[in-house]
């Protein structure tokens, strides 16, 4: 019998480098928090949702956050859909006189099994197809093309008594390459009309990621130690439950 998978998420970030990315932590399809993952199994839930926020700052406070929406159709097939907030990037010497609003962006993800053998499975997808609300254009949402990232990923998953390993290592564009200093926009908006930028070459780089799955919390749902290079920086934390 399958059940409806409502999961919310409690997040505690251990340590991060989040670097040269918008999107928050755990709003994608998959129990990593930035890096796609794949399974040799369906999903045991009909759906899953929830929300997720991140803690960028305290005084002041700074946080980024979003709710998100993913199931697994036929045949391997999935998609996810989320809607995030993300934090104030301002200087920290800044932050306190920033009248910076960030936009609101919705994003849709698509991935499809291809292949398995034993513990090993193989999925390629498409994730962040990011439409962005404009606040200094006549349209509603644009495309933010410089997030898009396709993807493959390779994963294991293997039982060591009460814990579980579960490894990912991928290839991937876009928010899944690294950013160099010189494909970011200028700083100055005063400047952004006159500037060129080389944001419109496509990047690609690797990732990688460990999920162990321990018994703690087991009648809660566990907790799970998660660390990933998300392909610009390092990302780890917990997962409850």
């Amino acid at each position: 019998m399958k059940q409806h998978g409502k999961y919310f998420i409690i997040i505690f970030l251990l340590g991060t480098l989040l670097l040269g990315s918008t999107r928050v932590a755990y709003s994608r399809p998959g129990r990593m928090m930035r890096v796609p993952t794949s399974s040799n199994q369906k999903t045991p839930y009909l759906f899953r949702t929830g929300f997720s926020t991140e803690i960028h700052n305290f005084d002041p406070f700074n946080t980024a956050k979003g709710v998100y929406f993913d199931m697994e159709l036929s045949r391997g097939f999935g998609f996810g859909f989320s809607a995030v907030m993300g934090g104030d990037t301002t200087s920290l010497a800044m932050l306190a006189e920033s009248q910076y609003n960030s936009p609101v962006e919705f994003g849709f993800h698509f991935q499809q099994r291809v292949y398995t053998y034993n513990d090993i499975s193989l999925s390629v997808g498409l994730q962040d197809v990011v439409f962005e609300s404009e606040q200094t254009s006549e349209e509603m949402v644009s495309l933010n093309t410089s997030l898009l990232s396709f993807f493959v990923v390779l994963a294991s998953e293997k039982n060591l008594g009460e814990y579980k390993m579960n490894t990912y290592m991928g290839f991937g564009t876009g928010g899944l390459a690294p950013v160099d200093a010189d494909t970011l926009p200028p700083a100055d908006p005063a400047q952004s009309g006159s500037a060129t930028s080389d944001s419109t070459d496509t990047n690609s780089g690797v990732f990688l990621g460990f999920l162990l799955k321990t018994p703690y919390f087991a009648r809660r749902g566990g907790m799970d130690i998660v660390g990933e290079f998300d392909g610009t920086g390092v990302n780890v934390g917990l997962r409850i439950p």
